[in-house]
């Protein structure tokens, strides 16, 4: 059965609000709060520059470069950019191309005819700068049947590399979709070394960075080293730590190897509107010479992305590395640039299974944009002290549901809140946790559903399909399937302990949200229900959350509001609580939780 992800909720979780913008300071102001109140929780550290019309208009720097040396981040700081370096090596390929020394049509098996020769011929330099080339050798990821290679600390030659994938076949007819590569960008690098006769620093430093002023910007190295950022992990955190071991640059050369700051990347991003770098009709290739990414209409340009925010244009990069989290971008019909470098992030993106965010910087790009759009955002609360201290201990406890209850804590000046009742729960479950109100014929196809996966009984079932899902449901290879999942699902998540429907949506045609819940993983199942209450769809739903921390700490942001930090709880999301002496109310992103008072 095929998996897919039915429902994605987008939980933008605070309490303060930024409204419309009439003036830059208030503007300015607002972009502050936000990086203020991220930057208070260890959500962000690294520096900022942002623009309007070429003018800057916001810049700012937050926590240490080095925590150690009590060095804090400045405008100079360097970090590295990590991908954000395949935009500076598209521009050095595409100088090639405007010199007449290479075009985008010119196959790759010009330069390297012993590596993959039954299909390098149909490879192109546009299929490696769009990430469309289809090849399976890749560094730094690895796909489903194993193919790539995960840098190491080590050196490694361009030689060595084709070496190892020299059994390399293709995904795809090269052109024909999309596939993140950053091996592609190796053999881009190099294809600059083998036509320039220069080493493609060298090729980099003469084509890209002196004609861009870039004064603090290298490959593999850091110009001047006392503006060197320490990478960090922990973001997030109560404290962050040292990252000590990474990779060596060689490994990433052309794709992720460069060193940086905001203010050469924005010198950049303004050589290369300006025509410094290329030419117009070149420069506009970069954006024209696209491949479809097959997500919310995103394509990928030469070096770059070209998405939409709000109904606008938005042509950007991201960089993540262990360590180090980046984006650059712009508003082109607003003449917006938005460049932001950290030099944290929660974990090795690379070896952690962490759950949390890995970086919160596209989550604040997001709220920047939608600022300068006039729309509302959530930052997160800064605490107050309370100051009603009248009364040292207490304990409330209140009632969600006869299921679930919770119990309010305040012991000197710490509060916390616990769950109560029977069967383990958290307050970062209840939304899947809960029974949905809702009883109809839905909810009895569901539940039939539910019960013959849990028993493995599905006699009957063939009953609750359409005829579609009858040559599914009513088939042994079908049932065969789900019965393997099942297997599956005990033997990495432990006893099966109960089901529940926590929620149904859509109007003619319901999906019904399904919680397995195990031992040490909870699963979600969507069934998709036509009008006659038959199943005609099926699948994995990923916004189902397991946690099984039951006390969480309370942070007081008014006398009767807290804030739970979910990112420091197993990586769930933020949450609130308002409190009173007659109820409480849970807030779960959009979603307001009513519980009553017991025993008031």
């Amino acid at each position: 059965m095929k998996k897919a992800v039915v429902v994605f909720i987008a939980l933008i979780l605070g309490i303060n609000s930024f409204g419309q913008s009439t003036s830059n300071k208030e503007l300015k102001n607002n972009i502050d709060g936000l990086f203020e109140s991220y930057s208070y929780y260890n959500r962000f550290v690294g520096s900022v520059l942002i623009s309007k019309d070429d003018h800057i208009i916001y810049q700012k720097s937050f926590g240490y470069a080095n925590v150690d040396e009590h060095k804090k981040n400045t405008e100079k700081s360097i970090f590295s950019i990590a991908s954000l370096t395949k935009s500076l090596t598209a521009v050095g390929v595409m100088k090639l191309v405007e010199d007449g020394n290479l075009t985008l049509d010119t196959p790759i098996s010009t330069y390297f005819p012993d590596f993959m020769p039954d299909f390098s011929k149909e490879i192109t330099i546009q299929h490696l700068l769009n990430n469309s080339s289809g090849i399976e050798a890749n560094i730094g990821r690895t796909d489903d049947n194993g193919n790539g290679l995960m840098p190491e600390e080590t050196p490694i030659t361009f030689d060595e590399l084709l070496e190892k994938f020299k059994d390399s076949k293709l995904k795809f007819e090269p052109g024909t979709a999309y596939d993140y590569n950053n091996f592609g960008y190796l053999l881009l690098a190099n294809i600059i070394e083998k036509i320039s006769g220069q080493s493609y620093a060298d090729f980099m430093e003469q084509a890209v960075f002196k004609p861009s002023d870039l004064k603090n910007t290298a490959i593999a190295s850091f110009k001047p080293l006392n503006q060197k950022t320490q990478p960090y992990l922990g973001l997030g955190m109560n404290k962050i730590q040292n990252l000590n071991s990474s990779f060596h640059p060689s490994w990433l050369k052309g794709a992720a190897d460069m060193n940086s700051t905001t203010v050469d990347l924005f010198k950049f991003m303004q050589a290369l509107d300006n025509g410094t770098l290329l030419k117009s009709e070149y420069r506009n290739k970069l954006y024209t010479s696209s491949q479809e990414m097959g997500v919310n209409e995103m394509v990928s340009g030469l070096g770059w992305v070209i998405g939409h925010k709000g109904g606008e244009k938005w042509i950007y990069n991201n960089g993540l590395l262990p360590g180090y989290a980046s984006v650059m971008g712009s508003l082109p019909e607003e003449n917006i640039k938005i460049i932001i470098l950290s030099n944290a992030t929660s974990v090795n993106p690379v070896i952690d299974e962490f759950q949390g965010e890995v970086t919160f910087v596209p989550e604040i790009t997001d709220k920047i944009i939608s600022l300068f759009q006039g729309k509302s955002i959530e930052i997160l609360p800064i605490p107050k002290k309370i100051k009603n201290t009248s009364i040292v201990n207490i304990t409330k406890e209140y009632q969600l549901d006869d299921k679930h209850s919770l119990l309010l804590k305040k012991e000197g000046n710490t509060y916390t809140l616990e769950t109560a009742d029977n069967e383990p729960w958290s307050v970062f479950t209840y939304t899947f946790s809960r029974n949905t109100n809702e009883n109809d014929a839905f909810s009895e196809t569901a539940l039939f559903f539910a019960n013959a996966m849990s028993t493995q009984n599905f006699e009957g079932l063939i009953n609750y399909a359409n005829d579609d899902m009858k040559g599914f449901l009513g088939t042994e290879e079908g049932l065969g399937q789900l019965k393997g999942m099942w297997r599956n699902f005990l033997q990495h998540a432990g006893k099966f302990i109960s089901y529940n429907i926590f929620k149904i949506d859509g109007d003619d045609v319901k999906n019904v949200h399904i919680r397995f819940h195990f031992e040490t993983v909870d699963v979600g199942i969507v069934l998709s229900l036509n009008t006659d209450h038959k199943i005609q769809g099926m699948f994995m739903d990923d916004s189902v959350k397991t946690n099984h921390i039951n006390t969480v700490k309370l942070i007081p942001i008014s006398e009767n509001e807290f804030f739970i930090n979910g990112h420091q709880n197993g990586g769930m999301q933020d949450l609130k609580i308002t409190a009173s002496d007659k109820g409480l109310i849970l807030t779960d992103g959009s979603i307001n939780f009513r519980a009553e008072v017991m025993n008031p």
